[in-house]
């Protein structure tokens, strides 16, 4: 017979998951298998900011209604923690009052990084993505002063949140005129490529692949919500790179007069190290996932390269998502773990972020084909990416 600490337990695990980043329709998932586990008739809806329940009890289903204050940064750590502690539950080593305590305790937890770590590893990883995407010293150094600053931004966000709203304004703001100034003193600067890699945190082409895979999945809720936050954030992009090619417009800035030193072909190994590292305290992982994490970025980016050249762009992705759904499942089934643990780094590398980016700034500059031409590339591409994932779970099932 189903009791109230069941249920208690089994909406706070829920609660949990969807705080600490999980996507709805794999929330959904795992409380369905952990109600299944413990013998409790149950059935939920997910979206974006509560959870709806039915659950039988004494033979009547009673609704339960969960507020989730707000989709949180994702932490694979309190995922992996979180889905640990349920698993002890429905295996009877836990007891489901010990379980409320323990899902408590977690997310009362502090994070595992401080705030200036965090700050240092948004630079880092800003810059290493702009040497890993074909940059040079200039725009490995201006994406990496981009990164610091809205590192520097978030941080400033625990004292002030109401600000939290213009977050992603000030942010593209900054960005615009940083590379500005880098223009103006170097020959032959790739604009793009600095401003794209040090907005590539803010960009969410992750948050639209996740809407399009919640829409495959049949939670159009949840999945239209986050298609629409994702196309908020790129419109806020957009106006912040306006205002802050108005207001560098006004500035009288010098003619380039520095050439750009060519990178030594092993920089891009070092950045292939850094962006995983990043990923590492950006996700807040433990520090002995780092080489899962090394494993996951290592094998889309390779997989992606080899595979553009022999196929186009969308094949490629396919293929690099499908293989990297493939060893992320492999793990999960042999480590009896969270497959996204190496899912969600290795996606950030495959996902179209980019391609929204330059869509919104052929838009800007008013040259609407070649923006909407852009934005259908970024469709087809995400596409690609949700299919590789899914036929990889068709192919092998992962154990969580």
């Amino acid at each position: 017979m189903t009791t109230t600490k069941q249920i208690d337990f089994i909406l706070l695990a829920a609660k949990s998951l969807h705080e600490n980043g999980l996507p709805t329709h794999r929330v959904e998932d795992f409380i369905q298998k952990l109600c299944l586990s413990v013998n409790v008739s149950a059935e939920f809806f997910t979206t974006p900011g509560s959870i709806f329940a039915s659950i039988e009890k004494e033979g009547v289903k009673h609704p339960y209604l969960v507020k989730v204050s707000q989709e949180g940064d994702l932490n694979l750590e309190k995922i992996d923690a979180i889905q640990e502690v349920c698993k002890h539950v429905s295996t009877t080593k836990l007891d489901f009052t010990a379980g409320i305590q323990e899902l408590n305790t977690l997310n009362q937890a502090k994070s595992r990084y401080s705030t200036w770590l965090m700050i240092l590893f948004f630079g880092l990883s800003t810059g290493s993505a702009a040497c890993v995407f074909g940059g040079n010293l200039p725009e490995i150094a201006c994406s990496l002063l981009i990164g610091l600053g809205i590192g520097a931004f978030n941080g400033l966000l625990a004292f002030a949140p109401r600000f939290g709203k213009v977050f992603v304004l000030i942010s593209a703001i900054w960005a615009c005129c940083i590379a500005a100034l880098f223009q103006s003193q170097y020959i032959d600067f790739q604009r793009d490529i600095a401003t794209v890699c040090g907005l590539i945190i803010l960009i969410p082409g992750f948050s639209f692949t996740v809407s399009i895979t919640e829409m495959v999945n049949n939670h159009l809720i949840a999945g239209l919500t986050r298609f629409t936050n994702a196309f908020i954030t790129f419109a806020m992009i957009a106006i912040g790179i306006a205002v802050g090619m108005k207001f560098m417009g006004l500035i009288t800035l010098p003619k380039p007069s520095l050439s750009i030193s060519e990178l030594v072909s092993w920089g891009k190994w070092i950045a292939l190290f850094f962006v995983p590292l990043g990923f590492m305290i950006l996700f807040k992982a433990k520090q002995r996932d780092f080489i899962w994490i090394l494993l996951a970025c290592w094998c889309s980016y390779f997989s992606y390269v080899y595979g553009s050249k022999a196929f186009s762009e969308p094949v490629a992705v396919f293929l690099a998502s499908f293989f990297l759904g493939i060893v992320s499942n492999l793990f999960s089934r042999i480590k009896k773990r969270n497959s996204s643990l190496l899912l969600v780094p290795g996606m950030i590398l495959l996902v179209p972020g980019s391609l929204g980016f330059f869509s919104i700034s052929h838009l800007v500059n008013s040259d609407v084909v070649a923006g909407l031409q852009t934005a259908l590339s970024m469709l087809s591409t995400a596409m690609a990416l949700v299919f590789g994932i899914i036929f990889s779970n068709i192919f092998l099932k992962a154990e969580r």
